[in-house]
């Protein structure tokens, strides 16, 4: 339980430094075109959505296990990397930076070529569900 209490700690920790380090740094306005197309705020928003549905899983779902996990697989080699539980939020980080840096990117692409910032936002899409997959995959490995 101790263990669970300090994970949480830390995965927040985490989120607030990245949350504090966008909010900070990257100074965009809302009321810009790109992110007033419904297109763009649906994919978005779905991206988003499946980032936090690939947290909750990889939180509530947790290994409990006293050795390294199976964090990659290899239909080849088979078992290729082990490592601790908490390196497997990885996969949900590596999802967010990609969320906000191809939101940024689109912001900028918009005005001069809509087709790649359409690009880009479908791309944050399509990456969430490998990444949630992959996830998926990794628990019921260990499980």
């Amino acid at each position: 339980m101790q263990q669970q209490e300090k994970l949480l700690k830390v995965i927040l920790r985490r989120f607030m430094i990245l949350l504090s380090f966008v909010s900070s740094g990257i100074k965009i306005t809302i009321k810009k075109p790109y992110w007033q197309d419904s297109e763009v705020s649906a994919v978005l928003f779905a991206s988003g959505l499946m980032n936090l549905v690939n947290w909750i899983y990889l939180i509530e779902n947790r290994v409990k296990s006293d050795y390294p996990i199976i964090l990659h697989y290899n239909l080849f080699y088979g078992v290729d990397f082990l490592g601790d539980y908490e390196k497997i939020f990885l996969l949900p980080t590596v999802g967010l930076i990609v969320i906000i840096l191809n939101s940024f990117l689109g912001h900028i692409f918009y005005q001069r070529e809509r087709l790649a910032s359409y690009i880009l936002t479908l791309n944050d899409f399509l990456v969430q569900a490998i990444l949630l997959i992959s996830s998926y995959l990794i628990i019921r490995a260990n499980s």
